[in-house]
């Protein structure tokens, strides 16, 4: 393992088995530490923490294990820095827009969420962006190209959303792939994002050779 899944993995470790063998801190932690109604009310911590904290045996396993899968592979050929930096950015991004939407609608007591599992699904976007067709190992004999491993994670999260009509959850999985996409990018998310208001300018200003930029007529009076 690389040294940031290392730290990560050690971390959803141990404050998992914090939640399964003291049982008086489970209420604490739903409360306090995943993403849930608190994230309104001044808890502005839950986006991030939540990303460590899993109530169930099944996420916490499927996460650590993609996490391990393309994270180690991510941050080897983008550094660490980069990786950390997509991991957190796309898992804090999508809680928002998670607790943003489903704030929309009256609340339920079932509105608590936890785990990186869409942090982790903007690591396969990225993975699937960085190595494209390469192909990879999914299981034994069987491989995928990259872009088709990271395809089918993201049509399973929206057909997933879809089924379900969980508009949060589809919204939030949009945002995360999105943010992998980018994130993938020569350069990681800000030159992304400064590659996107470049074209954005030059959509609104006709570049004239040997000469200055104008507005284009649709911007005269």
């Amino acid at each position: 393992m690389t040294p940031a899944i290392k730290a990560f993995v050690i971390a959803d470790a141990i404050v998992y088995a914090l939640y399964v063998f003291v049982r008086q801190a489970r209420p604490a932690m739903m409360a306090h530490l995943a993403l849930g109604p608190g994230l309104f009310s001044g808890e502005l911590w839950q986006p991030a923490t939540s990303l460590f904290v899993h109530f169930d045996l099944l996420g916490f396993v499927f996460n650590i294990i993609g996490l391990w899968f393309v994270g180690a592979f991510i941050e080897r050929t983008q550094g660490t820095r980069r990786f950390v930096t997509l991991f957190l950015a796309a898992g804090v991004l999508a809680n928002l827009t998670l607790a943003g939407v489903t704030h929309l609608r009256p609340y339920r007591a079932g509105d608590i969420f936890d785990g990186c599992s869409f942090a982790v699904l903007a690591l396969f976007v990225a993975f699937g962006r960085i190595y494209g067709r390469a192909p990879a190992q999914v299981l034994g004999g069987l491989y995928l190209q990259a872009r088709h491993l990271a395809l089918i994670f993201v049509g399973w999260g929206v057909l997933a959303s879809l089924l379900r009509a969980d508009w949060a959850q589809l919204a939030a999985t949009l945002v995360t792939s999105v943010v992998g996409y980018l994130g993938a990018a020569p350069g990681g998310l800000s030159e992304a994002l400064a590659a996107l208001k470049v074209r954005r300018l030059r959509r609104r200003y006709k570049v004239i050779d040997g000469g200055a930029a104008r507005p284009s007529k649709k911007y005269w009076n």
